[in-house]
């Protein structure tokens, strides 16, 4: 085990490593990491060692491996960030803690209900920072909602709705359409993020009753490759009791058309006794509220919502669609040298997947499931 200080500094240099370095590393992890000032990426890990070589030249990072072992011994970064296929998060998560590292990991956290519980008394067992990348949380629209709700504004919580919808077409989505390398399909991939916020503004989901269905085989690629049938739901709708008494609607699809400027939409609606309020992703600086027997108007995003405290992310800079993302690596490296614990936690991934695992469970079984408590 390694004896690394977790002594707090809030200007100590982390040194980081990424495993797992396709699309959403590139996207989200390492744009987000690589703003903050000593923040130092240490190394790359990826089996493909074509996309390791890419990323080499792009980045201009020396360390670069294909074996998560060797990579973990040699490079001995303080954190890492992993953002593999989620088979791979459980081995991966215990082999950095093993090593002393701090961990953020892409959702879901396991493959199932009782593998997040087995990282979460790991995680709290190594002492080390843990973070679920929950992405969502820090739209900034979801920031003020949070804020709204939590003053008082909106009032008691008595229904929401949240919606993720979008037209992926029939072709391969690659691992992500195979049970044994994703565990679920629509859920796993969307649905689990909607969970997460849902619980983080209106408390634990209690009870769930829910559908789900596959429509598409995804057996052409888009360059017409042959690939093995998809075999995980490409939609998924529940309805969800909170411990609260409140009720939620939730539905999310790969093939369903949304009313977004690009033919999708996020969407999350909270109805309360004193008002609503309405966060939707293609117009995130600013958000829906109403009063009760009134319409909706437009309300912008106060300054102090559009980052996170000390981010060093310009809220006007680039596409806010895809940059309020950079503020989840703010967080965790804020955690670290703070010596505090991440929001969001592997106890929130491991609160989501308790969730996850009671959808999938009332589709097979066509009933109402209850969550276990954690």
């Amino acid at each position: 085990m390694s004896t690394k200080s977790t002594k707090p500094n809030s200007t100590n240099e982390v040194r980081v490593g990424l495993i797992g370095v396709g699309g959403i590393c590139a996207g989200v992890h390492y744009p987000g990491l690589e703003r903050i000032p000593g923040v130092e990426i240490a190394g790359l890990c990826d089996p493909n060692e074509t996309l390791l070589q890419q990323r080499q030249r792009e980045w201009e990072i020396d360390n670069i491996y294909t074996d998560s072992e060797a990579f973990l011994a040699e490079v001995q970064p303080d954190a890492v960030v992993i953002a593999t296929p989620n088979v791979m998060h459980r081995p991966l998560i215990l082999q950095a803690l093993a090593a002393g590292c701090h961990v953020l990991c892409e959702k879901p956290l396991g493959m199932t209900y009782a593998e997040t519980v087995e990282l979460v008394e790991a995680a709290r067992a190594s002492g080390r920072v843990h973070m679920t990348a929950f992405t969502y949380r820090f739209v900034p629209g979801m920031n003020y909602i949070r804020h709204l709700l939590r003053s008082g504004e909106l009032g008691e919580i008595r229904h929401a709705r949240f919606q993720r919808l979008q037209d992926w077409g029939p072709a391969a989505i690659g691992w992500r359409q195979y049970k044994a390398m994703a565990g679920s399909g629509e859920l796993g991939d969307m649905g689990i993020h909607r969970i997460d916020f849902a619980q983080d503004l209106m408390g634990p989901i209690v009870a769930v009753c829910a559908a789900t269905k596959q429509w598409e085989e995804r057996t052409q690629t888009r360059d017409g490759q042959t690939v093995p049938r998809q075999d995980v739901e490409d939609w998924v709708a529940w309805i969800a009791e909170f411990k609260s008494g409140a009720t939620g609607v939730f539905e999310m699809g790969k093939l369903t058309k949304g009313y977004g400027p690009n033919g999708d939409h996020d969407l999350a609606e909270l109805n309360g006794t004193k008002a609503s309020a309405v966060y939707r992703l293609h117009t995130p600086h600013e958000i829906l509220f109403g009063e009760r027997q009134q319409p909706y108007h437009t309300r912008p995003v106060p300054a102090e919502f559009l980052t996170r405290p000390g981010s060093p992310r310009d809220p006007q800079e680039g596409d806010p669609i895809r940059t309020f993302r950079y503020d989840q690596a703010w967080e965790f490296i804020s955690a670290i040298r703070e010596g505090r614990d991440a929001v969001p936690s592997f106890y929130d991934g491991m609160r989501a997947q308790a969730v996850a695992d009671a959808i999938l469970q009332s589709a097979a079984e066509r009933r109402w499931v209850d969550v276990p408590g954690v």
